[in-house]
């Protein structure tokens, strides 16, 4: 398997060079070696249409989201420092979460009783945010590792990016888990290859995992687009929030119905406490609580110095596979993210349940195990000496995982950034 795994990774990164490198110059005699993503809504609504056997995602009625799509399509065509590969990747991650939310909606309709049980979102779901490498993703994967704990993974948000006429086809629930579980393990080794094949990132930056639990950005962006690179330089979505609230509030709804309905089919008789996280909750924490009114929410804390260094860092491995990296402009571009995100992050603060949790991140690195502890017990969530055993076991082969790799290493430097003016923002 590592065998295949190397040489499809090899054929791979080939294939995106010579994209980079001819592409731009047939396109200018109108030839183009990947589709070209189209320049309307209508006409990618018709493809859609064509390819699912003549229907439409319901929000395709919402004017709101057709603008917010005819945006991430416009940027995906137009934008200049992305490569010809980076463009085609990202038209058909659009397409693929479109298909996702189509495959959903179908799902709930077909076996509504899926929808209603097991109010997982009652069991007072635990909601994780806070400024990007604040350590978000490793309570997240902690967390994960509770029985009754369900976190989505981008595998399960893509249904193992199953058709819709497969979903359509599915003689029963039964029947369907079992076509989304063999469409699942293909999607997990192309998922790996892909890994493998493009982002350099090294595991002390960012681990990956094809089914380790992930931002909630997979599941939200197919009603916002507020992610699809490179729409939104990160700032913007705050301002999104206020402009699209309608659109918001419909995307929590119907978030909460995709989790039902993953969480109902992965795991039909366990998993009754959903854990989500992503630093863009943050500017949406009414709605959240329209939505999750009981939930319990955990606030994570960092230097904003050390987030934007550490930050610029990881996207500019990350980035190199989609565009063509300015430094200058990619640690200008996050500075103002972290600094509007973190003025946000203040602003909620009198919306907040009283009994959020609030964890530094210099707490967090030095004993894990015993903050996830401390959130369980708060949390309701039973935690026991095996867990603690459990939770310590993950953290020293995810340390033995990081030491292969060497300390991540950065400074506020190389992107032409200074902490004190940071600081003072």
């Amino acid at each position: 398997m590592g065998v295949v795994l190397l040489v499809f990774s090899f054929l791979l990164r080939l294939f995106r060079a010579l994209l980079n490198a001819v592409d731009p110059y047939l396109c200018r005699i109108n030839i183009h070696l990947v589709a070209k993503p189209p320049s309307s809504v209508e006409e990618l609504l018709a493809t859609i249409r064509a390819e699912s056997g003549g229907s439409l995602p319901s929000l395709a009625r919402n004017s709101q989201w057709r603008e917010c799509l005819q945006l991430a399509l416009d940027s995906i065509r137009t934008a200049d420092d992305v490569t010809p590969f980076g463009r085609w990747i990202l038209y058909r991650t659009l397409l693929l979460e479109i298909n996702s939310l189509q495959c959903t909606e179908t799902i709930a309709q077909k076996f509504p009783e899926i929808v209603v049980a097991p109010h997982a979102d009652r069991n007072r779901p635990i909601i994780i945010f806070g400024l990007w490498r604040s350590g978000t993703t490793l309570l997240h994967r902690l967390l994960s590792l509770y029985p009754e704990v369900f976190c989505p993974t981008p595998s399960l948000f893509f249904l193992g990016g199953t058709s819709l006429s497969v979903v359509k086809k599915a003689s029963s629930l039964v029947d369907l888990r079992r076509k989304i579980n063999i469409a699942s393990k293909r999607y997990a080794f192309g998922s790996e290859v892909f890994a493998k094949g493009f982002f350099s990132i090294p595991y002390s930056i960012h681990p990956i995992h094809v089914d380790a639990a992930e931002e909630c950005v997979w599941g939200l962006n197919r009603y916002l687009f507020y992610e699809t690179l490179p729409l939104i330089q990160g700032h913007d979505f705050i301002n999104f929030a206020s402009q699209y609230e309608e659109l918001s509030d419909q995307a929590y709804r119907l978030y909460k119905r995709d989790l039902h309905v993953v969480q109902s089919i992965v795991f039909p008789n366990s998993k009754s406490r959903f854990v989500l996280k992503s630093p863009y909750h943050a500017p949406f924490v009414k709605i959240i609580l329209r939505h999750f009114p009981n939930a319990f929410f955990v606030r994570m804390h960092r230097n904003p110095a050390e987030v934007v260094a550490s930050l610029s860092s990881l996207l500019r491995e990350h980035n190199a596979t989609f565009s063509r990296v300015d430094l200058l402009k990619l640690g200008r571009s996050w500075q103002k993210t972290v600094c509007v995100t973190s003025k946000e992050l203040v602003r909620q603060m009198p919306r907040m349940p009283e009994d959020t949790t609030d964890v530094q991140f210099e707490e967090f690195s030095r004993d894990p195990v015993s903050v996830c502890r401390k959130i369980a017990i708060r949390a309701g969530i039973e935690h026991t000496k095996a867990m603690d055993e459990k939770l310590s076991a993950y953290m020293n082969e995810d340390n033995a995982q990081r030491a292969k790799t060497g300390k991540h290493v950065f400074t506020l430097e190389e992107f032409g950034l200074d902490a004190a003016e940071i600081r003072r923002e």
